[in-house]
């Protein structure tokens, strides 16, 4: 009876019967609008062997260990996936580690592929409706997880038999798993996902400037505020883009983008906690410094930062869009050789890789004499990250979704097509056999960057983990551009935040980040507003007395005693 079954099996998945986690689809969104998406069906790899009940989940459909395929009987999983602005493909079916997925393990995934930027709108509405996928891939928070256990299924039990994989990684880690992945009610929600720790992550928006202007205005890179604020109006004032137009733009800047906001100078006048996030990123309003949480945004030192950047703004030498314009007017003034100096990843972020080779790192300036200046990182920051693959109640079979992440666990190589694509394009192995390396193709174009072809080929953040002995190397020998990144990180990783001032990853209850969150909607407003108004207008003694008057109103120390309760592992 069981061998019929079996061909029954074979037949059935042939001819596409499809049994749903959940009894249904939703639609994915592509670009801008949504539209649904298939993963590719076709024969399951036969297992050769028949399963006895304890060799699989408790109804019988879900293989334990590694077995293939993963299911007795076709199952399909609806995942929730954000796109990226820089992947250029039309679904994720199209990228190489789920292009067979159905034929290598029985499963079908139907995406909803969210787009860029619509995430965070979208994800609460799932959430509050209860029309909830199978899984969530990448999209979920900290809080988002503790303010929706009761959704989302608890896999610490199920973890040996269906996800050998994940935890034999997680067994060579530096550090305890469970400390990083149990929530304060015990429980495991997510797989982890990421690498353990990456150079090139360990720092965020660092700032280059166009050599090939410099040259042409015949300055050096500038090492103090003044030299810079002349660089500024050289760029100005000299056409270094050589078209017979006033059309520079010295200093260029993003709110829209997540490397490039104003705030990352701060770090120039001692102040700030090592994150090159958005201007709105807690960190921004905080330093750590011996283990002691202060205030940045109310000191004397965040005065004179506002001072002299109204000043640039003032004189035109900074973007006076800065505030307003969105990633994509950024990017095309890049691109179209407008800009003199800006935060970025890197300059194959927008542009070729010829191209780049007119770019260099600015080093953090000193803007106060006997004041350290900071740049954008933490030393040998942790890039681990919780919850890339949270699967919910609604799922019929967590088991089988359980196992298709383990499944894309099972060596470097699996992972790394997951993050960046297929072998040999973006990421290959030494002919050893030693290691694996990464690869920037030279074939990049402005329409094509190094940077979009990491995300259409790949999900870059979001596989699952590797530890520092998996992850490939950036190898200038082999590759001088993908090394790139990593010498940048080398020119001012020394001005990084230490170990010791940098906050432990660790989840924190749904009360306590309800109390911080309640303080921050109208504490972050007030000082987003202020500094905007500060750098375009300027502002008085009396405006700056107000303002700061008004943090404290808005709970600012309050908030400030939140993250040293956290830092002091008392936070309740």
């Amino acid at each position: 009876m069981k061998r019929f079954l079996a061909i029954l099996l074979c037949l059935s998945m042939l001819v596409g019967v499809m049994a749903g986690c959940n009894g249904g689809g939703t639609s994915s969104t592509s670009g801008t609008t949504d539209t649904s998406s298939t993963a590719d069906t076709g024969d399951s790899e036969a297992s050769g062997t028949e399963a006895s009940a304890s060799e699989t989940s408790e109804d019988g459909v879900t293989n334990k260990g590694t077995t293939l395929p993963i299911v007795n009987e076709p199952v399909t999983l609806n995942v929730v996936k954000e796109r990226h602005m820089l992947d250029t493909t039309e679904s994720y079916n199209e990228k190489a580690a789920w292009a067979n997925i159905t034929e290598e393990t029985g499963i079908t995934i139907e995406w909803t592929e969210l787009a860029a930027g619509t995430a965070a709108e979208r994800i609460p509405l799932m959430l509050s409706s209860g029309d909830l996928p199978d899984v969530f891939w990448a999209a979920l928070s900290d809080a988002q997880v503790l303010q929706n256990e009761s959704n989302l299924f608890a896999m610490e039990d199920y973890m040996e038999d269906f996800a050998p994989n994940s935890l034999a990684t997680y067994e060579q880690l530096g550090v305890d798993w469970k400390e990083i992945a149990t929530t304060p009610s015990g429980h495991v929600f997510g797989f982890l996902g990421r690498y353990e720790s990456l150079y090139e992550n360990t720092g965020d928006g660092i700032q280059i400037i166009n050599k090939a202007w410099l040259d042409k205005v015949g300055m050096d890179v500038p090492t103090t505020l003044d030299e810079f604020t002349e660089v500024l109006r050289a760029f100005k004032e000299k056409d270094p883009n050589g078209n017979g137009q006033a059309d520079e733009i010295p200093y260029c800047f993003s709110e829209d983008m997540w490397c490039a906001a104003i705030t990352n100078t701060m770090g120039w006048w001692g102040i700030g906690n090592g994150d090159g996030g958005s201007s709105t990123a807690a960190s921004r309003n905080f330093s750590i410094r011996d283990g002691k949480v202060l205030g940045n945004v109310n000191t004397d030192e965040y005065r004179q930062y506002l001072e002299y950047h109204h000043k640039l703004y003032s004189e035109g030498l900074m973007d006076q869009e800065g505030f307003s314009q969105n990633t994509e007017v950024f990017s095309t003034k890049i691109k179209s050789g407008q800009v003199g100096t800006y935060f970025s990843w890197t300059a194959l972020e927008y542009l070729t890789s010829e191209q780049e080779k007119d770019w260099v790192v600015v080093p953090p300036i000193q803007a106060i004499e006997g004041v350290d200046p900071i740049a954008n990182g933490e030393v040998d920051r942790s890039t681990i990250q919780k919850n890339k693959w949270v699967i919910t109640t609604s799922c019929e079979h967590p088991e089988a979704a359980m196992r298709l992440w383990d499944y894309q666990a099972r060596d470097v190589e699996s992972k790394m097509t997951v993050a960046m694509g297929e072998k040999g394009k973006l990421w290959d192995e030494y002919e050893d056999g030693s290691g694996y390396y990464f690869v920037v193709p030279e074939d990049t174009t402005p329409e094509f960057t190094f940077e979009h072809m990491k995300y259409t080929y790949g999900v870059v953040n979001d596989p699952p983990l590797m530890t520092k002995e998996e992850t490939p190397k950036n190898d200038g020998e082999i590759s001088p551009s993908a090394a790139l990144r990593d010498s940048m990180i080398d020119q001012v990783d020394e001005w990084f935040i230490p170990k010791e001032d940098q906050l432990p990853q660790v989840y924190v209850s749904t009360e306590a980040i309800d109390r911080r969150t309640f303080m921050e909607t109208d504490l972050f407003a007030h000082i987003k507003e202020f500094r905007a108004q500060a750098v375009i207008n300027g502002f008085t003694d009396d405006e700056w007395n107000n303002y700061v008057s008004q943090l404290d109103a808005y709970g600012y120390q309050d908030w400030l005693q939140w993250y040293q309760d956290m830092m002091d592992g008392t936070l309740e």
